[in-house]
């Protein structure tokens, strides 16, 4: 409308112009107008003023009306932009909250990571506290084994004085012969009690020592099981954390449950035990004394009897007997003590063996496991990070190949809305700055780069506006980052 407005105007004078040389022709003299030679003959279209003045108020009117409509589209495109502006606006807030609550929880889950941690460590301090008291039982267990061996020793003392005794008293009586018989038949009954006595006592040394080697393997066992579940448990962390508290807490419930029992069940049985041997031991030492008694008061009687005829001769013969058996006495001694040694020196070196392997194996298999757990956490790592990579290469691929076939086809629907100019030449382009708002609808288009021809420049740039909306990718970043405002060359083939 523009361009047709001086147009308009340049005919409007052209035809005032006709007709006043109409006018003036017409009023010139006729008999100058008979000698002069003939009037070239001009055709024009003669209009009226008032249909001239209506043409032009209605070109007017056409004018404005068009003005108002663009005013109003713009206005239109001006409050959608606002209107996407804090669209874009509140999209970022919310996409700082988003980043905010992801932090939060990030932070939360550090935090219960640090506290599992915690935990962990807890239950390690627990278990190393558990293997000292295991330890400690051991050294108590030692002690009183050792305190058996005492009394052991002490009654074998008791035992050889004893028999010390017995030996005076049958030097006494070795002139009866009917009596020396039944007292040897009594030493014999009372060594074979003796024997009988010392091997039941061994018996139960060795029967309580198997216990507490099945027990103390048992417990070894039992470590080594709860530290493989331990490891599985702290693989499957991993995954599911909550699973792995709830299944913790479980677990360490059944733990102290079963060790409470064990413990008490374990105490119960020493109690007991202990218990029986006391009342076996003192009955022995009862039966003994009884014996012993009674033996003494026949020997006091026998001796009494004979004292006075033998004395002579007894106390030589008691004299000679007593070096003798004070000699034996001192080499049975010393030779049990030897053995007693060596055998408590034999003991302590295996224990000191076995417990430097154990030390030895659980310091090699938590190392196992911490490697273990070591190379796990890389795996995952490395795994996350190629997953990352390949997803952020498939993005990238993604949204170039998405931008490509989007612009292709923006172009395609430019060119379609295109019209092309009368005197355009061929080969003509020229690039375009387009801003949009996400449905595509254009706010403005504008040639940057120009073709040569303002005509077609004009003609590409209304052409993107008869395009509105624009074919554009749904990925609302992928819009942001490659459409909110945009460059391409327009070239129709």
């Amino acid at each position: 409308m523009r361009n047709f407005k001086p147009s308009f105007v340049l005919a409007v004078a052209l035809h005032i112009l006709i007709v006043l040389l109409f006018s003036i022709s017409f009023l010139t003299d006729s008999d100058t107008a008979q000698t002069s030679p003939p009037a070239d003959i001009i055709e024009a279209t003669v209009m009226d003023g008032a249909e001239i003045d209506a043409e032009a108020e209605r070109l007017k009117q056409n004018e404005a009306n068009k003005h108002q409509a663009d005013v109003e589209h713009q206005q239109q495109l001006e409050n959608a932009r606002k209107a996407e502006e804090q669209a874009l606006q509140q999209a970022k807030k919310q996409r700082v909250l988003e980043e905010q609550k992801i932090q939060e929880a990030a932070e939360r889950r550090k935090q219960e990571a640090l506290e599992e941690q915690k935990k962990q460590e807890q239950l390690e301090t627990k278990r190393k506290e558990e293997e000292k008291k295991l330890e400690e039982a051991k050294e108590r267990r030692a002690l009183e084994e050792k305190k058996a061996k005492e009394v052991a020793e002490k009654q074998k003392q008791a035992e050889l004085e004893k028999q010390k005794e017995t030996a005076e008293k049958q030097k006494q009586a070795e002139l009866e012969k009917q009596k020396e018989v039944e007292k040897q038949k009594q030493l014999e009954k009372q060594k074979q009690q003796e024997v009988e006595r010392e091997a039941k006592l061994k018996e139960q040394k060795l029967a309580e020592q198997t216990r507490a080697k099945q027990q103390q393997e048992a417990e070894v066992k039992k470590l080594e099981q709860e530290k493989k579940l331990q490891e599985q448990k702290t693989l499957e962390q991993q995954k599911k954390l909550q699973e792995q508290k709830a299944e913790e807490a479980k677990r360490q419930e059944q733990l102290k449950q079963a060790e409470a029992k064990a413990k008490a069940e374990k105490d119960q049985q020493l109690a007991e035990e202990k218990a029986k041997a006391d009342k076996e031991k003192q009955a022995a030492l009862n039966a003994e004394k009884a014996e012993k008694a009674k033996q003494a008061a026949e020997a006091e009687a026998r001796a009494k009897a004979e004292k006075e005829k033998q004395l002579a001769a007894e106390k030589a013969e008691k004299d000679r007997q007593a070096k003798i058996a004070a000699e034996a006495e001192a080499k049975a001694k010393a030779e049990k003590e030897r053995q007693a040694k060596l055998a408590a020196e034999k003991a302590e070196k295996a224990e000191k063996e076995r417990l430097a392997a154990e030390a030895a194996a659980k310091a090699k298999a938590e190392q196992e496991r911490q490697a273990a757990i070591a190379a796990a956490e890389k795996a995952e790592k490395d795994r996350q990070a190629a997953e990352a990579a390949a997803a952020a290469a498939a993005k990238a691929a993604s949204d170039k190949q998405a931008v490509d076939s989007a612009k292709q086809m923006i172009a395609r629907k430019v060119e379609g809305a295109w019209t092309r100019p009368i005197n355009a030449t061929q080969g003509l382009k020229c690039t375009i700055q387009v801003k949009l708002l996400a449905s595509g609808d254009v706010m403005d288009a504008v040639v940057i780069s120009s073709s040569g021809d303002p005509i077609f420049d004009r003609s590409a740039e209304n052409a993107v506006r008869k395009a509105s909306p624009l074919p554009v990718p749904q990925d609302r970043n992928l819009f942001n980052q490659e459409f909110r405002v945009f460059t391409f060359v327009f070239k129709p083939e």
